[in-house]
């Protein structure tokens, strides 16, 4: 038998986009990167830097993350947790005819940071796994961060267009849930 639970996703614009991202974008550009391709499973991604995601050393991490964690640490108490954990960090660049196939994540959410999202560029898709059939789009805009829980499967589908998106992925980890939602639940 299968048990259908309702889980969370949050979808919210992080709030300093505008004031970070040609910096960002240009800390990044002089990064250090490969490009990864797969043909077993069928990924192809112009630039990443995946391998160093637990180095928080990186200049490009070492600017983004102390925002990105305020924004975190809000979607944690939108979520009943105390705080929230930056387990892994990396960018992703795509370019046309680059994708990144079905796959999950480990620790308790995953995400992306929506950094470089020029219109009509494609957009994360997450797989309900009771009807395979229903492919779920985040409906996400330039400057959006999208987070779910890691074990849902997901994909970014192919670049169509001549056109570069930047991504920051995630992994977090949510520690402790709030006393006063365990306090308020054992009445």
């Amino acid at each position: 038998m299968v048990i259908n639970l309702n889980c969370a996703a949050i979808l919210k614009k992080l709030d300093c986009h505008n004031e970070v991202k040609e910096k960002l974008l240009s800390i990044i550009n002089e990064s250090w990167s490969y490009r990864m391709t797969n043909d077993s499973y069928g990924d192809n991604i112009n630039r990443l830097d995946w391998s160093e995601s637990l180095n928080f050393n990186r200049e490009w991490v070492k600017f983004i993350k102390p925002k990105l964690e305020k924004h975190f640490n809000e979607c944690a108490e939108t979520l009943n947790y105390e705080k929230c954990d930056v387990h892994e960090i990396w960018y992703q660049q795509y370019i046309k005819n680059d994708t990144h196939t079905w796959h999950i994540h480990g620790e308790n959410y995953t995400g992306v940071y929506y950094l470089e999202l020029p219109e009509n560029s494609s957009k994360t898709e997450l797989l309900d796994q009771i009807n395979i059939n229903n492919k779920i789009t985040i409906n996400a805009k330039e400057g959006d961060v999208v987070i779910f829980p890691s074990f849902i499967i997901h994909r970014s589908p192919k670049i169509v267009n001549n056109l570069r998106k930047t991504i920051i992925s995630f992994n977090l980890n949510f520690p402790k849930i709030k006393d006063s939602v365990v306090l308020s639940l054992d009445k």
